[in-house]
C-alpha cells in the first residue's frame, strides 16, 4: 500500500517552524514520503480554538519559550537564529503564506522557497507581509515576482488557504510547525523524534 504524504501545517513567520525546517524534510526524504505543505493562518486557528493568545501569556512563559528554549533548540539544530526577535514579526504572514500555495500550484521548489522566507524573516528582518518586500525577495531568488503575486491573489490560491486554516481548526492545530503522519497529529519540532519513528513504526 502507498505511503500517504506527510501534512505539513505551518507559518512562514513561525520560530519553530524555522528551526525545525530543514531537519524534518530531511527526515520526509529519508523515508520517502512526500509532504504536503499547508501554510495557514495560524493567528485565526488559536483564536477559533480558544489557544491562549501570546498576549495573555505570562511574561517568565515567554521569555522561556521565545528566548531560552528557542536559543536551546536552535544551537541543537545548528540553525542561525538571532537574539531578537524582527521588528516586522507581528505584521504576520500571510502574504508569503498565499506566495507558498500560488508556488505549489506552479510546482516550483516549495523547499527553497519556504527556506529562503523563513531564513531571510529570521536573519534579514525580511516583512513577510509585505508585498514590495516580498516582491523584490522573489526576484532575488530568481523567480517570476509578478506571476506569483498575481497567482497569490487568485480565488483558488485564498480559497486553499482559508481550507487549510479550516482543517487546522478542525483538527485542533495549536501551533506552527504541526505534522500529520498517517492522520496522526505531532506538534511542534521538538517531536520531530516521534515523527521519525513514527515514519517507521505507527504507534499503537
Amino acid at each position: 500500500m502507498k505511503s500517504q504524504p506527510i501534512e505539513y501545517f505551518y507559518s512562514a513567520y513561525s520560530a519553530y517552524a524555522y528551526i525545525g525546517h530543514y531537519h524534518f524534510l530531511r527526515l520526509a526524504e529519508k523515508a520517502g514520503r512526500e509532504v504536503v505543505h499547508r501554510p495557514f493562518d495560524l493567528m485565526k486557528c488559536l483564536n477559533a480554538i480558544g489557544y491562549h493568545p501570546l498576549e495573555e501569556r505570562t511574561q517568565a512563559t515567554l521569555d522561556y519559550q521565545f528566548g531560552r528554549q528557542r536559543d536551546r533548540w536552535s544551537e541543537f539544530r545548528q540553525v542561525t537564529m538571532p537574539k531578537d526577535t524582527p521588528s516586522s514579526h507581528n505584521n504576520g504572514a500571510e502574504i508569503a503564506d498565499l506566495i507558498l500555495i500560488a508556488a505549489k500550484k506552479l510546482e516550483l521548489d516549495l523547499e527553497m522557497i519556504s527556506s529562503e522566507f523563513m531564513q531571510c524573516h529570521w536573519l534579514n528582518n525580511l516583512d513577510l507581509n509585505n508585498a514590495d518586500a516580498m516582491v523584490e525577495k522573489l526576484k532575488s531568488i530568481d523567480l517570476d515576482a509578478d506571476r506569483l503575486m498575481q497567482l497569490s491573489k487568485a480565488p483558488e490560491v485564498i480559497a486553499e488557504y482559508e481550507a487549510n486554516t479550516n482543517t487546522a481548526i478542525k483538527h485542533s492545530v495549536f501551533g506552527s510547525p504541526t505534522y500529520f503522519v498517517d492522520g496522526d497529529m505531532f506538534y511542534g519540532q521538538d517531536n520531530l523524534c516521534l515523527v521519525e519513528r513514527a515514519l517507521s513504526k505507527p504507534f499503537a
